[in-house]
């Protein structure tokens, strides 16, 4: 059983790791740069060190990811409003209409064989899917 699990679980990581890549290709954005603009929209405006925790990255690889998103204006550097030691990292408005269109992109394939498939097969699907995630919330 676990055997079986583990090969379902490798192959949907597979699936979505390339779905994720080849949309990342396309974007031309690195899958750690869009994952750093993820942590960004989904928090708001991080200092390098929260968002090195947040990706669990190094503090040198997450500024290096934040100095190829501020040279490609997906992300702007600011200065703490009360320290000014700290800097923050915000998404431009370029980044954040990128952001919208994000998602619908990475997943477009596997939205498409789900549109092709039979009503009975959606259900099943999304039940599945609902079943999983309620699965891994518990973590």
């Amino acid at each position: 059983m676990n055997n079986e699990l583990i090969e379902h679980l490798f192959f949907l990581f597979h699936a979505l790791h390339k779905g994720a890549a080849e949309q990342a290709i396309q974007s031309d954005l690195t899958i750690p740069q869009k994952i750093v603009l993820g942590y960004l929209s989904k928090y708001g405006e991080l200092s390098v060190k929260e968002l090195s925790q947040k990706v669990r990255l190094s503090h040198s690889t997450v500024s290096g990811i934040v100095d190829r998103l501020e040279r490609k204006e997906l992300v702007v550097r600011r200065p703490h409003q009360q320290d000014r030691r700290i800097t923050k990292v915000a998404l431009t408005d370029l980044a954040k209409n990128k952001m919208k269109r994000s998602p619908q992109q990475m997943f477009a394939g596997i939205v498409q064989l789900y549109e092709q498939s039979t009503v009975e097969e959606q259900k099943e699907i999304m039940a599945s899917l609902k079943t999983l995630r309620k699965f891994l919330d518990r973590r």
